[in-house]
């Protein structure tokens, strides 16, 4: 200390008195080179204690963000494959005979694109298809519980026709009877069998579209999706083809709209495949419904009616016309659609 300074660093009797006094060497020293130091060394130590800091949440930021991607790639592939894995055998799906379609039980993929139905195809291809080689329809499908379903519709339907003639027939009971005396002596006219007859046309294809609502609706709502997807294609076009003049607007915006183009076009196939899908099925179900009823009441014609209707009749009403009405369904929806 003595080569710092030429007094000496510290003195008892100046510093151990009633009023203490430093050293000149003490003040030039101690209370000169802390404070420097001090504010030479703390801006350091703040700034890799904000530099640690950072860094261990950035760890954790890293740490975090590894997570969430390797959930999202396990879910990912949790759903990939489940889009991919078939369905369990229940008892429907086997038979003694031959397997039930596989649509009931294929993987979402393969009802898209129908890919359930190649090897069907390759079959065909190499060999003449037989009746073994091809699925038995689902128990939903069959001519049985289609025309059992219609038949079901028509009793409830022809019960609630009978409860309102009757409630209207009581309420004008009394009506009648004041009148009754007058009329005795008039001719009766028989006005009941066309009216009954009538009466059945009506029910029928009240039955007919009633039992199958709910995949007319069905079929109405994904056609709607479709036109929408027709009607927004053309403004993703324009908004392409905008982008092409414009040399100002970023790249990444033109590969949006290649991108969101493609995407609607394919939807649009998607949607339109299983509209006509679903009305398939609908006039299948028309057809087979008609043909089941028109042969269930060919057996219970009477002797006369039999005489009166030929065979031949029966066979077109079960064949040709059925067909027709089947035939109907794919264009039902074009009424209100009209592409």
């Amino acid at each position: 200390m003595i080569r710092l300074c030429t007094t000496p660093f510290w003195n008892k009797n100046i510093t151990n008195s009633s009023y203490p006094y430093l050293t000149e060497c003490f003040r030039n020293t101690v209370l000169q080179w802390v404070p420097i130091v001090s504010l030479a060394i703390v801006p350091d130590v703040i700034g890799y204690s904000i530099n640690f800091q950072q860094q261990t949440k950035s760890a954790k930021l890293w740490t975090e963000s590894a997570r969430i991607w390797l959930h999202f790639i396990v879910a990912l592939g949790s759903f990939i494959a489940n889009c991919f894995a078939e369905k369990y055998t229940t008892i429907e799906t086997v038979s003694d005979e031959r397997p039930i379609v596989p649509e009931l039980y294929v993987s979402f993929p393969s009802q898209i694109f129908c890919t359930w139905v190649t090897p069907l195809i390759l079959r065909g291809y190499k060999k003449p298809l037989t009746e073994n080689d091809c699925w038995q329809l689902p128990i939903s499908e069959r001519t049985v519980t289609v025309a059992h379903q219609v038949q079901n519709c028509m009793k409830r339907m022809n019960r609630r026709t009978t409860n309102i003639s009757y409630k209207n027939t009581s309420a004008t009971n009394q009506t009648e009877d004041e009148n009754r005396n007058s009329l005795n002596d008039l001719p009766m006219i028989d006005i009941e069998k066309p009216l009954l007859k009538h009466q059945k046309k009506t029910i029928f294809w009240h039955a007919l579209f009633g039992a199958f609502i709910d995949k007319i609706i069905a079929g109405g709502l994904i056609k709607f999706v479709h036109d929408l997807f027709q009607l927004t294609g053309p403004l993703i076009l324009k908004l392409f083809l905008n982008f092409f003049t414009d040399p100002t607007k970023p790249k990444w915006l033109g590969i949006f709209y290649g991108i969101l183009l493609s995407a609607i076009v394919f939807c649009q196939v998607i949607f339109l495949r299983a509209y006509f899908h679903c009305q398939f099925l609908v006039g299948l179900r028309f057809r087979s419904a008609i043909t089941g009823l028109v042969y269930r009441k060919s057996l219970k014609l009477s002797n006369s009616s039999k005489h009166e209707t030929t065979t031949g009749e029966m066979i077109n009403l079960m064949a040709i016309d059925a067909s027709h009405f089947g035939d109907i369904t794919t264009q039902l929806h074009m009424l209100w659609s009209g592409r």
